[in-house]
């Protein structure tokens, strides 16, 4: 008993002591960054114009796979067993094809999303560890993936880092 006490006052102790030591630490949300900049912006925009002939292509399958159940539930009160049988197949296939079509673009659109933002994350990254080292900062961490109770506003790096990236790569 005396011996978890002891290591309790010992964690007690070291835990005070944290504060004391932690140095001045920034907070980055990335993800608002990088969409906020004139580059990402501008890559945004090349992939909306690369997805939208795409998103068109399933919004065709959609309406198809809506007239194709319309005719299906038409024809169920006035039909033979076979025939909504062979409506249901190919409601189905139509159905199948069209949310494999959804996951196929899905999976394409995260990966042209990381093709087209992936340097500019980069440069970010690199915008972040540069102000940090200039101002002093003990540690620039992403805002997102922390799971943070509080934060104080001036830690809060990301609109400054989103001005330096302007600065230091513009859009021509």
């Amino acid at each position: 008993m005396k011996a978890s006490l002891r290591w309790i006052v010992v964690v007690l102790a070291m835990l005070s002591a944290v504060p004391a030591m932690a140095g001045k630490i920034g907070f980055l949300d990335a993800e608002r960054a990088v969409t906020l900049v004139q580059e990402g912006k501008r890559q945004l925009q090349a992939l909306d114009e690369w997805a939208k002939p795409r998103r068109e292509r399933l919004e065709q399958g959609r309406a198809s796979l809506i007239e194709l159940d319309k005719q299906l539930t038409a024809q169920r009160s006035v039909a033979t067993a076979e025939v909504i049988k062979e409506l249901e197949s190919g409601f189905l296939q139509a159905r199948r094809e069209f949310e494999d079509a959804g996951r196929s673009f899905n999976r394409d659109l995260e990966v042209k999303q990381n093709e087209f933002l992936e340097d500019v994350a980069t440069k970010m990254g690199t915008v972040a560890s540069d102000y940090g080292r200039a101002n002093d900062f003990d540690a620039i961490f992403m805002l997102n993936a922390q799971p943070l109770v509080y934060i104080r506003d001036a830690a809060d790096v990301t609109d400054t880092v989103i001005r330096l990236y302007d600065e230091r790569f513009p859009v021509n």
